[in-house]
């Protein structure tokens, strides 16, 4: 089953919107940059701040970033409870699915999806997103992708398996490393058993779904060195859908036994967040 197909996990993030919002981390201040710098090509034609449509936006994690950095933000959002935390940031955000937004003939110089690409079909979302991009106007795919650093990862992660063992999937985040493997929808949920297994490096699957529809995507990684609380990495973790929509009991036995492994100073992590900036 795609991502996007699997609607219990794809709604399951409203119940801890809160959560999501504190704990989620910001996407690195390049990352940003180099958005902007695309959106800001497209505008530079017309007088005004870029206009970015950021699409699935969540909390305005990533839309609240680019507003702050001079951009004109629109958000989509489906889940009531996530929208209501991005609008208490001062973001306009519209309710619906991006397959059920009405555009009413706005434009836009940029559509960004942070960390939700994977949650529309791309067969349906790509021809879309052409007809609502200015000319030259591009798409951003960005995904943090954050693992433990060191001993830990390995530890961590066969804790993991043990609780998702219906299946494991590759960490699509970042740049493809001999650690991962191809799934066609979606980066791993940090700490699970989706970043284990001995694979071949792949292509982000997202670069060939933009390539057949006429795209001409372009990737860039941006790595950054972080360090997490015992309690801020597993509020973290159980921010994702697939600890959302484990059993309950079966969720707070897993939250344990990963608290025991974690020291009580924390733990180093990485994050290798990945870019896709795409034209057509």
């Amino acid at each position: 089953m795609e991502y996007f197909e699997d609607r219990e996990r794809a709604e399951s993030f409203g119940e801890v919107a809160r959560d999501y919002d504190a704990y989620r981390p910001k996407y690195p201040a390049p990352l940003i940059t180099e958005i902007m710098q695309a959106a800001r090509t497209t505008a530079e034609s017309r007088t005004g701040d870029p206009r970015i449509l950021d699409v699935g936006s969540g909390t305005g994690i990533l839309a609240s970033q680019l507003r702050d950095a001079g951009a004109e933000i629109l958000a989509v959002e489906p889940d009531t409870a996530m929208a209501q935390v991005a609008r208490s940031k001062g973001l306009e955000v519209e309710i619906s699915t991006f397959e059920e937004w009405e555009a009413h003939g706005r434009m836009f110089d940029l559509i960004s999806f942070g960390q939700s690409f994977h949650w529309v079909d791309p067969i349906a979302a790509l021809p879309r997103i052409r007809t609502l991009l200015e000319p030259a106007g591009k798409l951003a795919l960005a995904w943090n992708d954050i693992e433990p650093k060191g001993e830990f990862r390995d530890r961590l992660d066969a804790i993991s398996a043990r609780f998702h063992a219906e299946g494991t999937t590759a960490s699509l985040g970042a740049a493809p490393n001999p650690r991962t493997a191809a799934d066609p929808s979606t980066p791993a949920d940090p700490g699970t058993a989706e970043t284990a297994g001995n694979f071949e490096a792949v292509e982000h699957p997202a670069l060939t779904q933009l390539r057949a529809s006429g795209f001409t995507p372009h990737e860039s990684v941006f790595v950054e060195d972080l360090w997490y609380s015992r309690h801020n990495w597993l509020s973290m973790l159980f921010t994702y859908s697939a600890q959302l929509t484990m059993d309950p009991v079966k969720r707070a036995v897993m939250r344990e036994e990963l608290s025991a492994e974690i020291p009580d100073d924390g733990l180093e992590a990485r994050n290798e967040a990945l870019l896709i900036l795409a034209g057509v």
